[in-house]
């Protein structure tokens, strides 16, 4: 693809929705950078691929969350040396503190012709807030409806206030795009909300289970 892309400037695409999408070829992730970048581990040989535009195609996959958000996605990409810097901008998450991802790699051709990805990186942009090791932190308590004057946050009982017919999900992480752990049940008033908050999520323990919820769900028990 930019066997055309000569020159030193960049070249900017913006489209309105991602690909579709293939399975992802790099899973590995390593430190984080001073810029807040992620290293996602390639190995090498593995992420190839005969067209430059497939070797990045995996990066876009579960993008956007929800048809309901604003989703876009910026591609740039710029000739250096004998390879090209890839930047990715994804946005439109609809997490209350989640703006989107940044991905940036380097990708190069091969003598067989084909493209490989020698190293991608990723980090979380935040709707508010800062990054803090890959989180959007800008909350330190829960919200201040659940909590009397002057009481601690850790260790308030709760109740899950959602329909007979529903579940609350808990998750690994603050948000909708991290994967479920289990379920509370509604009526529940074994939760206990912690002080680790993030906007609307705050992580809690239950009888069964320890994980991240939307307080939106949540009521007191008293």
């Amino acid at each position: 693809m930019p066997s055309q892309f000569t020159h030193a400037a960049p070249l900017v695409f913006s489209l309105a929705l991602a690909a579709p999408l293939s399975s992802g070829q790099a899973n590995a992730q390593g430190a984080i950078d001073a810029e807040g970048f992620r290293e996602i581990r390639v190995g090498p040989g593995v992420a190839t691929a005969p067209d430059f535009i497939d070797v990045l195609v995996p990066f876009l996959k579960t993008h956007p969350e929800s048809a309901e958000g604003s989703a876009g996605m910026d591609l740039n990409i710029r000739k250096e040396g004998s390879g090209y810097h890839v930047n990715i901008r994804l946005t439109g998450y609809l997490d209350d503190s989640v703006f989107g991802e940044h991905f940036r790699g380097y990708v190069i051709r091969t003598s067989t012709g084909e493209w490989e990805l020698l190293s991608m990186s990723v980090k979380t942009l935040c709707a508010r807030g800062q990054n803090v090791n890959g989180v959007c932190t800008s909350a330190a308590q829960p919200p201040k409806m659940f909590l009397t004057p002057g009481a601690s946050p850790t260790g308030v009982s709760m109740c899950v206030n959602v329909a007979e017919d529903d579940v609350l999900n808990v998750r690994a992480g603050p948000g909708t795009r991290f994967e479920p752990l289990g379920a509370l049940t509604p009526g529940d008033c074994s939760v206990e909300l912690s002080d680790i908050c993030e906007s609307r999520w705050c992580e809690i323990r239950a009888d069964t289970i320890s994980g991240w919820v939307n307080t939106r769900y949540l009521a007191p028990s008293n």
